[in-house]
């Protein structure tokens, strides 16, 4: 799969983007991979702060009570504990990919 850009495509494509207010590609680039970043960083505060208000808990407080279940199963819980903290970690992944690429 070629990857490169041909010389054609970028002067193209130049053209188009900078009725859009953008002085190149790779700003255009760079400014639509932010605003996906974004999108999905917003996705995942949500179902955090859902989380957040269903249990009236913090991540951490939450997840020391389920870590002190000894015998129980709660599975209710326990599957919304693993979604908390999937959206947690891809939260932080997508925040520190935001970050990268803020100051690529």
């Amino acid at each position: 799969m070629d990857t490169s850009l041909d010389m054609e495509f970028a002067q193209k494509s130049e053209a188009i983007i900078a009725q859009f207010g953008f002085k190149d590609l790779k700003s255009f680039v760079r400014n639509q991979a932010l605003l996906i970043l974004m999108a999905k960083i917003e996705k995942y505060v949500a179902e955090n702060n859902r989380f957040e208000a269903k249990y009236a808990l913090s991540f951490d407080k939450f997840q020391a009570k389920i870590e002190g279940l000894k015998d129980e199963e709660v599975f209710e819980e326990e599957d919304d504990y693993l979604d908390w903290r999937f959206a947690r970690e891809v939260t932080d992944r997508l925040m520190s990919q935001k970050q990268e690429l803020e100051n690529a």
